[in-house]
């Protein structure tokens, strides 16, 4: 049922297609199993009897989201289960940002690899087979013969992604299943890789330009050519069926021009698709929307905006903290609105309670405004927006959680073992159910049902606005 679905977390990260393909290129055999997607399709599959079929000697597992934490420990001891001469090799942000008290804390996991992975992971392989030292591998953090923790340098960052393949899917085990599910699960079909890096510092994203640095050595954005972008969607249309994609990179005015191109591509194609676009900085000039209308089909088609709050003395507080740029005015917000509703573009506005700063009054405020959204503009698909809200984790190496008593937060779940264990004891639910701080004015409990309140406020906008 609907709330078991949205339970299932069932994303790859898209650096796992492109570190699998790169292996295959590369003479190593490889297959990407998706956990929770098989258990979805089939509540008794089995992992261990699916894997005692199957001769490997690397078995690597994605711990990017802090949220896969406790699945990604209980998959290591699966494996070491099956044979423990396996290595089991953990990659992504969260893996990165704690890969000291990982490998302090589970022997069932060999090593760490940090940052960036394809080359990395690549080197290890190599040195595996060949059976010598790890020494050489850049961002690995492992486990040796004797059973010390040794950290190599932080030394690859990919500086282009243009030999990369990010849309072999034919590693993975029920791939046609992965698209079509995503979509009925997380809403989202396929994922279009787009670039690495984020030029911004939102205060609870550990995605940011700042935590980039920190956990992968990123200083600057990188982004794929246009021509490669348009190439993965026309595979994926092609080959899988797939007519709606979710790109991997935000909009912001230095990259009006680069998202010009992608689009006039993809008309060249001249296919039926449809798009989801996140708008990571105001404005969204008319421009933009004449040209997201002329190239996608509209009835699976959004945009995104995440203020998280409306409040301008809160987002100036943020701003004179850690981003000079996280300003959402009124005024900008409202011209978004209009636009989305002269193209008939759906827009989701994502708001949140429990962010800095935010007391009673800013919560009123944003309720209203979303009120005031409902009246005017959700009462049809002729005005398509709706308001978006939900509690919040606060992600490691983020902002806020390297320095949360300057944002006046209190935080809970601050080691790797605590949040392992929070999440295994945590509910399957529709809403997030489990958030890592206290703020000034409000506890983690009132903060998740305060957010749980707002969205059944403005969930008839979702009955009337979203496709």
């Amino acid at each position: 049922n609907a709330h078991k679905r949205r339970g299932n977390y069932i994303f790859i990260p898209m650096g796992v297609f492109a570190i699998a393909d790169l292996l295959e290129r590369e003479g190593f055999s490889v297959k990407i199993i998706n956990f929770p997607l098989e258990k979805f399709l089939n509540p008794e599959w089995n992992l261990e009897n699916f894997l005692k079929d199957i001769e490997f000697d690397i078995c690597a597992i994605d711990l990017h989201w802090i949220h896969n934490s406790y699945g990604a420990v209980y998959l290591s001891e699966v494996v070491k289960k099956i044979n423990r001469n396996i290595k089991v090799i953990l990659g992504g942000y969260s893996a990165s940002y704690y890969h000291i008290q990982i490998l302090q804390s589970y022997r069932t996991i060999d090593g760490i690899i940090r940052g960036d992975g394809e080359i990395p992971f690549l080197e290890y392989t190599r040195c595996n087979a060949k059976k010598v030292s790890f020494d050489s591998v850049p961002n690995l953090t492992y486990r040796d013969s004797l059973g010390k923790i040794k950290v190599n340098p932080l030394s690859y960052t990919a500086k282009s992604l243009e030999n990369l393949n990010f849309s072999n899917l034919s590693l993975m085990h029920n791939a046609e299943e992965y698209l079509k599910n995503s979509r009925k699960i997380m809403g989202i079909s396929y994922n279009v890789s787009v670039g690495r890096g984020c030029p911004f510092n939102c205060p609870f994203c550990a995605g940011g330009r700042e935590a980039q640095e920190r956990i992968s050595c990123r200083k600057e954005v990188i982004l794929r050519s246009p021509q490669k972008v348009v190439e993965d969607i026309v595979y994926i249309y092609n080959n899988y069926k797939i007519d709606n994609f979710f790109f991997g990179h935000g909009t912001y005015p230095d990259t009006f021009n680069y998202w010009e191109k992608i689009f006039s591509l993809i008309r060249k194609e001249n296919i039926d698709i449809s798009a989801d676009l996140e708008i990571w900085r105001l404005p969204f000039p008319k421009k933009m929307f004449q040209s997201f209308s002329k190239t996608f089909n509209h009835k699976k088609s959004s945009l995104s905006l995440s203020p998280r709050t409306t409040s301008l003395s809160v987002q100036q507080k943020i701003a004179k903290l850690n981003d000079p740029t996280f300003i959402f005015k009124k005024n900008e917000i409202y011209k978004l609105i209009n636009n989305t509703n002269l193209f008939q573009i759906p827009l989701r506005i994502w708001l949140t309670i429990g962010f800095p700063f935010q007391n009673r009054r800013e919560i009123i405020k944003d309720v209203l405004f979303a009120i005031e959204c409902m009246v005017k503009y959700g009462k049809s698909k002729k005005n398509p927006i709706s308001i978006m809200s939900e509690p919040y984790f606060i992600f490691p190496g983020s902002p806020v959680f390297q320095e949360p008593d300057k944002y006046g937060i209190k935080l809970k779940l601050t080691s790797f073992p605590e949040i392992v264990d929070a999440f295994k004891h945590s509910k399957i639910s529709f809403f997030y159910n489990l958030t890592n701080f206290d703020t000034e004015y409000f506890s983690g409990n009132i903060i998740r049902k305060l957010n749980m309140l707002f969205f059944l406020i403005v969930a008839p906008m979702l009955l009337t606005t979203s496709s």
